[in-house]
């Protein structure tokens, strides 16, 4: 169950009751539809372009044709996620595209569970590996300093996938949209229209190149330029979701910056979250942000439930991001998160798909 608030109704303690009883009864009628919906087997396909001499990783989810001779894609550590490896396409039709930024360090594979939803009911999911951001290949420089990339790269990756033959003729161009986690949540505001202030960005690279933590070596290359940190919207993109996005503040997005977002926002976050805890990160940020719904997750919930469900391995090589809270059910809150997803974009990626 998720608790939402809306922007308007932010401060006022009898309308956020009157928002929880509205959320159950959504998750009740969700619920009872879902047996209803007619959903489509997902294909996976990992592909690759360059931008000059980097080469970026996507993940490619999309509705594929039912049977065939594709097999399953296998996801060590990981339960429930029903992909077929380079499955073919179900059908000719444009589909709306969403992008999706992983967390710091991370991989766009960790959230496999959210694309496959998403895919599965008639969306084209892009799932991005960021340049030297990514569990297999970071740098410090990418990972801090030159944080600007991520929201570069979003653009870039649609590009490549408009301009693509085959990709180009499955997207539907006048509807797209974006998703992340965390660090990537704060990527989907950013490509989404939000700013940061060039004094704020600044500092926090300054933050980094101070820090003696850092390898001096390392440090001496960090770059202290926000200029390509600004304006990096793309408006190619609709709508915004956001989960646990952070940290907004020390990244130089404040009121000002977050009130220029011109598309609609989600954010959804774990009340209990430790890494981007609600009050200055999504909270924040939704009541800037001047289309915006907030949903927080009650309960013990923290900032790894957005992550794929594990297995017994998972749990025992990464207990950090795979282990939850006593009464946490990974499974239910992805269902409340995914419903949530799609009804977001179906409500804001309305445009007519264009027939081939």
């Amino acid at each position: 169950m998720i608790s939402t608030r809306h922007r308007e109704s932010r401060t006022a303690t009898w309308c956020k009751l009157v928002s929880s009883v509205l959320s159950v009864a959504f998750v009740l009628v969700a619920g009872s539809a879902n047996g209803q919906e007619r959903l489509d087997p997902v294909g996976l396909r990992r592909i690759s372009f360059t931008d000059g001499d980097r080469t970026l990783a996507l993940a490619m989810f999309y509705p594929a044709k039912s049977g065939g001779m594709s097999e399953p894609f296998v996801f060590p550590f990981f339960i429930n996620i029903r992909v077929r490896q380079d499955a073919p396409v179900s059908d000719g039709l444009r589909r709306p595209l969403i992008v999706f930024s992983h967390g710091r360090g991370s991989n766009g594979m960790l959230y496999a569970w959210f694309a496959e939803y998403l895919a599965a009911r008639g969306f084209v999911v892009a799932a991005i590996d960021h340049y030297r951001a990514n569990t297999y290949d970071s740098n410090i420089a990418y990972l801090a300093n030159k944080l600007w990339q991520r929201p570069v790269d979003i653009g870039l990756a649609i590009s490549f996938l408009l301009r693509d033959p085959d990709w180009g003729a499955l997207i539907d161009a006048d509807r797209i949209g974006v998703a992340g986690h965390s660090q990537g949540g704060f990527t989907a505001l950013w490509v989404g229209g939000a700013e940061v202030s060039p004094d704020g960005y600044l500092a926090f690279q300054r933050g980094w190149r101070n820090n003696r933590m850092v390898p001096e070596h390392l440090r001496r290359d960090l770059p202290l330029d926000p200029t390509p940190a600004l304006h990096v919207r793309d408006p190619r993109v609709k709508a915004a979701f956001a989960m646990a996005p952070g940290i907004i503040k020390a990244f130089g997005m404040d009121e000002a910056g977050l009130s220029r977002m011109p598309i609609p926002a989600y954010l959804t976050v774990g009340a209990r979250d430790t890494q981007t805890p609600p009050g200055p990160n999504a909270a924040f940020a939704a009541a800037h942000i001047p289309h915006a719904q907030l949903a927080i997750i009650p309960g013990p919930v923290d900032h790894e439930i957005f992550v794929n469900e594990c297995n017994d391995e998972g749990r025992d090589e990464f207990p950090e991001a795979c282990i939850d809270a006593a009464g946490v059910d990974r499974a239910v809150i992805h269902e409340s998160v995914g419903r949530a997803a799609v009804k977001f974009f179906r409500e804001w990626l309305t445009v007519p798909a264009r027939q081939p």
